[in-house]
């Protein structure tokens, strides 16, 4: 096959995706409702405002994704974004150039999602157990770096989060060639193939001879590194780490995979579904925003979606299920 039929065959595939969504006439009507309630709303330059304010959570929302896809979860989203932009304020790195000094934080978020990867492969300790301390660890040690204080970043360092595209804010265009990427290494690697084959079944996945443990370190690492993209983009814009940043941040990327389609199960959902789920998202909060509402109904809306989501998902009657078969297996003496 040529390039140009191998991209066409990409680009027809991911259009087949974006016109299968469900959401897209639910976003429409958010699109309709918000912008006869505040004309404001449908100008240019907040379509432009919401690009740049949705790109963070897009890209990552695309590493959250791969994450789930395995039946995992990740809660230090938001915490490595802190420690991320700590360590951009480092001394260490103000000598370095800017490129290289942020390629480095990158690489180095990619080795701390490894080290997730090590503790739910390997040592075998649940996702949520694993990443709940690594938030605690991470938080901890960005506050240390940062004095838990505010932090001014140079603009040298700050051009991801800056600038624009022909028009189009460069975070923005960031964030689409993730979705890009993500998309590609989803629907046409091995890889993954893989992650989809490890949520759907684990133990099959495992007799089947695929190097689930490998496979799993690296959805980490992988996720890791996108996390860093996103608090590179996050500190260019913000200018400064503040030390609340990316506080609850995880929640809010749990709730576009969800939202997008993903099962919390693992082993079914998509990237394009996830882009739509965090664009939904960021014009719920821009629309909230301009009409004046409580900024407590953003999380109301991202509670209920979180909510209907684990519903939806069938895990409560999996616990369900699991409790009464101990319940019936164990011995009267045991029970008296």
């Amino acid at each position: 096959m040529s390039k140009i039929a191998r991209s066409r065959s990409i680009g027809s595939a991911t259009w087949r995706a974006v016109s299968s969504q469900p959401l897209i006439p639910a976003g429409l009507v958010l699109i309709a409702l918000f912008g006869v309630i505040e004309p404001n709303f449908a100008s240019g330059s907040n379509a432009l405002n919401i690009a740049t304010q949705a790109s963070v959570l897009l890209i990552a929302a695309t590493a959250m994704t791969f994450v789930i896809l395995t039946a995992g979860i990740d809660l230090s989203v938001g915490a490595m974004i802190f420690l991320a932009g700590a360590l951009v304020t480092s001394t260490w790195l103000q000598s370095l150039p800017p490129a290289l000094a942020l390629v480095l934080v990158a690489l180095c978020c990619a080795v701390l999602g490894g080290l997730n990867g090590l503790g739910v492969a390997v040592v075998g300790v649940p996702a949520m157990i694993v990443t709940l301390a690594t938030l605690q660890i991470f938080r901890g040690l960005g506050g240390h770096i940062t004095g838990q204080r505010s932090v001014i970043v140079d603009d040298d360092l700050r051009f991801m989060g800056r600038g624009d595209v022909a028009g189009i804010p460069l975070p923005f265009v960031v964030a689409i060639a993730v979705i890009l990427f993500g998309t590609f290494v989803l629907r046409r690697t091995v890889f993954g193939r893989f992650v989809q084959a490890i949520g759907s079944n684990q133990p099959a996945a495992m007799n089947a001879g695929l190097p689930v443990k490998r496979v799993l370190i690296g959805v980490y690492a992988f996720a890791g590194l996108l996390v860093g993209i996103a608090a590179m983009v996050q500190v260019g814009r913000l200018g400064a780490v503040q030390p609340t940043l990316g506080s609850g941040f995880e929640l809010t990327v749990i709730t576009a995979v969800v939202l997008g389609g993903t099962s919390l199960t693992g082993g079914r959902g998509s990237v394009i579904g996830t882009m739509i789920g965090a664009l939904i998202l960021a014009i719920v909060e821009n629309g909230l925003v301009l009409i004046g509402a409580s900024a407590y109904i953003f999380d109301i809306v991202r509670g209920a979606v979180l909510l209907s989501a684990l519903l939806l998902s069938g895990i409560p009657q999996q616990l369900l299920r699991r409790l009464r078969a101990d319940s019936s297996s164990t011995p009267q003496s045991a029970r008296t």
